[in-house]
């Protein structure tokens, strides 16, 4: 017997199938990952963005279980081969992951595949596919971050702890390592004056996202609000609960935080996102620029308010500059959001009204109210005092980059008064110029500017402008004081829209129409898609479609009533997610 059997297995080894060696990319990613558990990513790889990779990296690199992750642009083979072969070239324990991304003339997207292998860990396939399933939905968190606390269950028991731990707060820190200064002591000093506040940040929680949230919740005041925040496809999300007695919906709050209702966090404005939470659950918003403005300097920046350009230095001299202009004068950068949900539905933020909240007795003063949003921008101004200054920051808008040095350079210019301490930055004049004739030239001609009859034409042509901003004015604090809270924007377009001349609502009506035409035809897609979804075959899963098909209906009624060009952008964005989750549910 075991002189027939020998043979036998003898041969059976030597005609089993060996292992295809790894060739291309894939042998180029198994050599880089060969040094530890990672990411490796192709020149020209399009599904991930440079964030992404620095938070995997660092998550992996703390995780119990080893993950190795190659992001590739070549074809693999079908199933999970690749994954396979790159298990046996690096040749560890761990979970190994491939995706790739495949141009063809026929789509303007990729063809995308994936295969995955597990080798020596206790691991399983369908444990995958569990957690896959679960990032099925908006919010839901990145697969490949929401893995390693799936097989590790590290993250879970400490974001549980911000409910009965000595710590209110948590950073996972491999966000903090991917992205310093997003710490714990970060949220300390963002809610020091809240204290019925949690927060966890984290790069992804495994499992159901329901029961993580419900973590959180245990011994909740009614004044207590709990924050969840996790990465999705570029940055993180956020998820709020509220005790009965705050005085916010949960929507508007999440709207604070994320700037919509499908939450969007990027990590470089984390921390003015969660000023802006702290400051719409603390003081009076303008009581607080008020106090701030009465001990210190002549101009108050709202924390949750940034250009990503204008430090605090250049705010100080700016102040300075301002002060030296007009002893008397305030000016406070306040977000919009934030200062209308604490004064009302009802408040005229863009009347004199907002800016007498922060003005000295009788002084002049100026608000101006920013969406703080994706790099941010000035949306509104009210302006109190004397004419020349309600003047002069009623024309001071700066641009969408720098805004508040530019903002502030433009209200010194119409104060007749330069940004003498350098404040204002690439807006100020230019310095160093050439001397010679062209320098008399320039000289000449601003005499001349100056001369008798001057300030004349000057007046004229302000009476002209003056007279036009009786009539533009109030049609650009209806576009760009659009409330978040859709069902109460639409009556206050309307009241602004009928401010204008019929001529001039129609013609502004109509080209928020054409540009709607496209996102109708998005949705008409997306109602398409859900009409076909199957049925779900799981309660979770239909709980997903149900949040889509609502999504869906929001978009509708937005769509419907868009009444400016500006708002469909961010319908068309919101479309998008909705058809992805769609997809992925299928």
């Amino acid at each position: 017997m075991a002189a027939v059997i020998g043979p036998a297995l003898l041969l059976g080894l030597f005609a089993a199938p060996q292992a295809r060696a790894a060739e291309g990319q894939l042998a180029e990613a198994a050599e880089a990952l060969a040094e530890g558990p990672g990411v490796w990513v192709a020149e020209g790889y399009e599904g991930i963005d440079d964030d992404a990779v620095a938070l995997m990296n660092a998550r992996y690199g703390m995780a119990e279980t080893p993950v190795r992750v190659a992001m590739l642009t070549e074809e693999i083979p079908e199933g999970d081969a690749a994954a396979q072969e790159l298990a046996a070239e690096v040749g560890r324990p761990g979970v190994y992951l491939v995706y790739n991304e495949v141009h063809t003339p026929v789509s303007d997207s990729p063809d995308t595949s994936e295969a995955w292998a597990v080798s020596g860990v206790s691991a399983t396939l369908d444990e995958l596919a569990a957690e896959d399933m679960e990032r099925i939905g908006i919010p839901a968190g990145n697969f490949l971050l929401t893995l390693p606390d799936a097989l590790d269950g590290d993250l879970r028991p400490r974001v549980a702890e911000t409910a009965g731990g000595d710590d209110l707060f948590f950073v996972d820190p491999a966000v903090s390592e991917a992205f310093p200064g997003l710490d714990e002591e970060m949220l300390r000093d963002a809610f020091a004056d809240v204290p019925s506040v949690r927060v966890a940040l984290v790069s992804g929680l495994g499992g159901d996202l329901e029961e993580a949230r419900a973590s959180m919740l245990g011994g909740l005041p009614d004044d207590g609000v709990a924050l969840l925040m996790q990465w999705e496809d570029g940055e993180f999300s956020a998820v709020v609960s509220a005790g009965s007695g705050v005085p916010f919906s949960i929507s508007e709050l999440e709207t604070v935080v994320g700037a919509s209702g499908i939450t969007e966090v990027p990590a470089g404005e984390l921390p003015e996102r969660v000023a802006l939470l702290a400051s719409v659950l603390g003081d009076d918003v303008t009581e607080v620029a008020r106090a701030a403005l009465e001990a210190g300097p002549s101009v108050y920046v709202h924390p949750g308010v940034s250009d990503g350009h204008t430090d605090a230095d250049t705010v100080a001299a700016l102040a300075d500059d301002l002060a030296a202009a007009d002893g008397s004068a305030r000016v406070a950068f306040l977000p919009e959001g934030v200062t209308e949900l604490q004064t009302g539905d009802d408040y005229a933020m863009y009347e004199p009204d907002a800016a007498r909240l922060i003005a000295a007795d009788g002084g002049n003063a100026a608000v101006f109210l920013v969406d703080p949003y994706h790099g941010g921008r000035v949306s509104t101004v009210s302006a109190t005092g004397d004419e020349e200054f309600v003047q002069a920051a009623e024309f001071a808008w700066g641009g969408d980059e720098n805004f508040v040095a530019s903002t502030m350079t433009s209200l010194l210019e119409g104060l007749g008064a330069a940004a003498i301490s350098g404040g204002g930055g690439d807006t100020g004049a230019g310095g160093g110029g050439d001397s010679g004739e062209g320098g008399e030239e320039e000289a000449a001609g601003s005499d001349r500017a100056t001369g008798p009859g001057a300030g004349d034409g000057w007046r004229a042509v302000l009476i002209v402008v003056a007279v036009l901003a009786i009539w533009v004015l109030p049609l650009l604090a209806g576009r760009l004081t659009r409330r978040r809270r859709r069902t109460l924007a639409l009556d206050r377009h309307r009241r602004r829209l009928a401010r204008l001349t019929p001529e001039e609502a129609r013609a502004e009506l109509a080209r928020a129409e054409l540009a709607a035409q496209a996102a109708r035809a998005d949705l008409i897609r997306l109602g398409d898609e859900l009409a076909g979804a199957g049925e779900p075959g799981t309660p979770r899963a239909l709980r997903v479609l149900q949040r889509l098909r609502a999504e869906y209906e929001r978009l509708l009624h937005a769509q419907a009533n868009v009444v400016s060009a500006a708002q469909v952008p961010e319908i068309r964005k919101d479309t998008a997610r909705v058809r992805k989750a769609l997809r992925a549910l299928a």
